[in-house]
């Protein structure tokens, strides 16, 4: 039963406002609030599956009218094809159905009218899933393999060639019939001066139709023919367009030019301008002058309506967004983010409708710019001065830990973030929990030193007397009783591939549970960082010792001072976790960090 897979449809629009919705199981969870938060928020909406817990939501959206068709169903049902249909279907029907009503305000529209045909519309996804599913599993006719459809579409294709030849050879032999018909006619009907037959109003010219110029237009004498055995001398032959030689010859050479226009009037008549013929009437030509007219009229108005009403294709977008995903890719956004989110781009895109006199290019640089502030600007909202306020209120220090790799410079980073809350008049002590690298107790004693406040160390733990863990906790402990307002806990290097590492990182996180972790990653490595940053969050979350799944909160970005254009490892740390940039490094002194500017990022990746 295709109906019990199914646990729950809506229909809503861009702005949240629920249109339709319908549930037949008890929702686990919140997928389509998670669907929002962390595919169309996130521009992630390259894919139209997204997996939440033990369901999959599956969607589609009309672009002109901002609505989303969602479907949520069980994990386990593999074969999902009745969910496309369906979702194509409702999406169709919906539109066409309430068409009016979603023109203006849907606020206070009342869409219960739609909950039988969504009915009937079930149905009729399942019996065209049924019959799909029946056809793929019937054997194949000959004609419906490989070698069947060459031959088919040879036989075809020669039969069509042999029907435009056939054809051509009809209207040739058409056309030659009625020349002839129109010869014998006006020889019939006009009188023959010279040799030369006469009309009026038709301008002398070479004959039409047959190829090589049909009969000649004078008769030949016997002195034109050449004597047996010698060679015919081709005589030449002048044309002008507006005269006509009274002795029925052809020549309109100087002689004829000269000649007087009182002998030629007396010769045609006086009262009209004669013109050699040989061909049919013009009326055909005039008939097609006045159809050009209105042509051109209706070329005009379809223009215009192209300009106000034209809906955006995938052939339309698809060189615009190409030229963006290179830009992207060198400026150091990674290869398949910057895939990913030039595909969401044009699904968000697809079937929109330009407005008056628009460009695709600036419909698309208008998208993206809204994509990367949406993907860069944070959706928790971290507030560290605020969160510090709340946890001395409850008695306790703000702890922070800060994890990366070595090398990127976490202990600078520590201290430069000691310093903007000292600025704060916060109380802070270093916890050095880097029980393994020689000298990075030594290193953080300098800048306590320097920056005036505690360090807590417990030495070096090489042969297992100290871990990270506890050293964490006797530091925490301390801060609490001692009135501490934050404490910084400064943590190893480790490469993101090492298990062991990972997991003892893991145990320190989870055993100390503290308020905020941050990655600390450099702006330098592109790429890397990338990896890096999803490796640390991977193992942190699968290592985790809580019920409730910890991971990377927020993330620093040192040497942001050296990238200039190349900011797009920005925009890859944040896409690949969801989480945002707090502070960027930019210089050597304990003063030399900021909070990212979006909107300066975006126009340096827009150009």
């Amino acid at each position: 039963d295709f109906q019990a897979m199914l646990d729950h449809f809506t229909i809503f629009t861009v702005g949240g406002l629920v249109l339709w919705s319908q549930t037949w199981a008890k929702l686990i969870g919140k997928p389509v609030s998670d669907l929002i938060k962390t595919v169309f928020l996130e521009e992630r909406g390259g894919s139209d599956t997204f997996e939440c817990g033990e369901v999959s939501v599956k969607w589609s959206r009309d672009n002109d009218n901002g609505i989303f068709f969602v479907a949520v169903y069980q994990k386990i049902v593999r074969k999902v094809t009745y969910v496309d249909i369906l979702l194509e279907l409702v999406r169709k029907k919906f539109l066409s159905q309430f068409s009016k009503e979603l023109k203006g305000s849907a606020m206070g529209v009342d869409f219960s009218a739609f909950d039988k045909k969504f009915e009937s519309l079930l149905k009729k996804s399942q019996e065209e899933a049924e019959e799909r599913e029946a056809q793929a599993k019937a054997p194949r006719s000959f004609f419906n393999t490989k070698k069947g459809q060459q031959l088919v579409a040879g036989g075809s294709a020669k039969s069509k060639k042999e029907a435009a030849q056939e054809k051509e050879r009809e209207e040739e032999r058409e056309r030659e019939r009625l020349e002839k018909e129109a010869e014998a006619k006006a020889a019939a009907s006009r009188p023959v001066r010279g040799g030369i037959v006469l009309a009026n109003n038709k301008r002398p010219g070479p004959p039409k139709g047959r190829r090589g110029g049909g009969a000649s237009a004078t008769p030949k004498s016997p002195a034109s023919e050449p004597a047996p055995g010698s060679k015919r001398v081709k005589t030449k032959t002048n044309w002008n367009k507006d005269e006509v030689v009274a002795d029925g010859s052809l020549n309109f050479g100087e002689d004829a030019s000269q000649r007087d226009e009182n002998d030629t009037a007396e010769l045609f008549g006086a009262q009209e301008k004669v013109h050699l013929t040989f061909s049919s009437s013009s009326s055909e030509e005039s008939e097609e002058e006045e159809e050009e007219a209105p042509t051109q009229k209706r070329g005009l108005f379809s223009f215009f309506s192209s300009i106000t009403n034209k809906e955006m294709t995938e052939a339309d977008l698809k060189p615009v967004l190409a030229q963006f995903q290179t830009s992207l890719v060198t400026k150091n956004v990674a290869q398949d983010i910057a895939d990913q989110l030039c595909e969401s781009v044009k699904n968000n895109l697809l079937g929109k409708r330009l407005g008056t006199f628009s460009k695709v290019k600036t419909a698309v640089e208008e998208a993206m710019e809204e994509a990367l502030t949406r993907i860069l600007t944070p959706k928790r909202n971290i507030d560290m001065l605020r969160d510090i306020r709340l946890a001395r209120a409850e008695g306790r220090p703000y702890v922070t830990v800060f994890v990366g790799v070595n090398g990127v410079g976490k202990s600078t980073s520590l201290s430069k973030v000691c310093f903007w809350l000292l600025q704060n008049n916060l109380k802070v002590l270093i916890a050095a929990c880097d029980t393994f690298r020689s000298g990075a107790i030594e290193q953080l004693g300098v800048h306590c030193k320097n920056l005036g406040v505690e360090l807590y160390s417990r030495g070096y733990g090489k042969h297992g007397k100290e871990d990270a863990t506890s050293v964490a906790q006797q530091a925490i402990r301390k801060g609490k009783e001692e009135g501490y307002d934050v404490v910084l806990v400064d943590t190893s290097g480790r490469m993101q591939g090492n298990v062991k590492l990972m997991k003892e990182l893991a145990t320190l996180v989870g055993t100390n549970n503290p308020d905020l972790v941050l990655f600390v990653g450099e702006a330098l490595a592109g790429n890397d960082s990338v990896d890096q940053l999803t490796l640390f969050n991977k193992s942190l979350q699968e290592f985790s010792l809580n019920k409730q799944v910890r991971g990377i909160d927020g993330i620093i970005l040192t040497k942001f001072d050296t990238v200039d254009e190349k900011v797009g490892t920005a925009i890859s740390m944040v896409y690949s976790t969801g989480q945002p940039i707090v502070f960027v490094g930019v210089g050597q002194k304990y003063s030399d960090m900021r909070v990212l500017d979006v909107h300066k990022i975006v126009s340096i990746l827009k150009k």
